[in-house]
């Protein structure tokens, strides 16, 4: 004999009347830090700078040119190791007189990755050898390539926009080759 208080729920979710309360669950909001980090490097979107952008309480890593007139540069948090990546199109070139100008295209905050992972802006998909892939990896400090790729972004060489992508064939230099 089926009981139907057992019966009941299985009936409704066949019925559809429970589905919609099952599908629709809501993604996990947030967390306070991860918010204000995403507020903080948009925060950046649109700001002209020359030369070089200093950002308090972070190392600059380093970063260069993408493609003519898309430009990246990394940063790591000094208290806890996130990276912030900035995207920028130059809007003017350097002259004798003054420093290239740019103006931040898109941000990229990514907490720092797990034991033995590394962030990288030095990053290929397939036979693209551009430079236009970020990534987190690791792999055998004895090879020059990382290819076990765990989380990975592409630069648009249009509009310098970052975009989550598949890792599936992206590979990332080993940064201590």
């Amino acid at each position: 004999m089926v009981s139907i208080r057992r019966a009941l729920p299985f009936v409704l979710l066949a019925a559809g009347l429970l589905w919609p309360q099952l599908g629709l669950a809501e993604p996990k909001p947030p967390s306070e830090e991860e918010s204000a980090d995403v507020s903080f490097a948009k925060s950046f979107l649109g700001k002209t700078y020359s030369d070089e952008l200093d950002i308090e309480g972070w190392i600059d890593l380093g970063g260069g040119l993408v493609s003519p007139p898309i430009y990246v540069r990394h940063y790591q948090r000094e208290e806890d190791g996130t990276n912030l990546v900035l995207t920028s199109r130059e809007v003017s070139r350097a002259t004798a007189t003054a420093p290239a100008s740019y103006v931040v295209a898109d941000a990229l905050v990514v907490p720092k990755p797990q034991k033995d992972v590394e962030f990288s802006l030095a990053c290929v998909q397939g036979e693209d050898e551009m430079l236009r892939f970020l990534g987190q990896a690791k792999g055998s400090e004895d090879k020059e390539w990382w290819t076990d790729v765990r989380r990975a972004w592409e630069i648009s060489l249009e509009t310098g926009q970052i975009a989550s992508i598949k890792t599936k064939g992206v590979r990332c230099t080993n940064p201590g080759w």
